[in-house]
């Protein structure tokens, strides 16, 4: 990145990135959240690659605090999805196990 505009857009877009995942992750779309991870990922090597100017700090200080905030809300709701499935999987489980012993009587 070249320019302080640059580094602007790149950290903005870092920071919708996230945002974006939190809404998919509220809407269960979970394997979209995965791939834009991997875009945010990609997105954050790049800013780093180099040395910021001083004059995106807060920008980026902003976008950085506000991305922790962001993933630690799609951790909850992914613990949350986890915890329904399981919970699925528990009595798909309690129902075979009655299926067969009814068939084995």
């Amino acid at each position: 990145m070249n320019s302080l505009t640059d580094w602007e857009t790149q950290i903005k877009r870092f920071q919708l990135l996230s945002t974006e995942m939190l809404d998919l992750a509220h809407a269960g779309e979970w394997a979209a959240v995965a791939e834009w991870e991997e875009k945010r990922r990609v997105l954050l090597d790049d800013l780093y690659k180099t040395s910021p100017p001083a004059e995106v700090g807060p920008l980026l200080k902003d976008a950085a605090q506000f991305t922790l905030v962001s993933d630690a809300r799609v951790q909850e709701l992914a613990h949350a999805e986890m915890d329904k499935l399981s919970d699925r999987l528990r009595t798909i489980r309690q129902g075979r196990r009655a299926l067969n012993a009814y068939q084995s009587s």
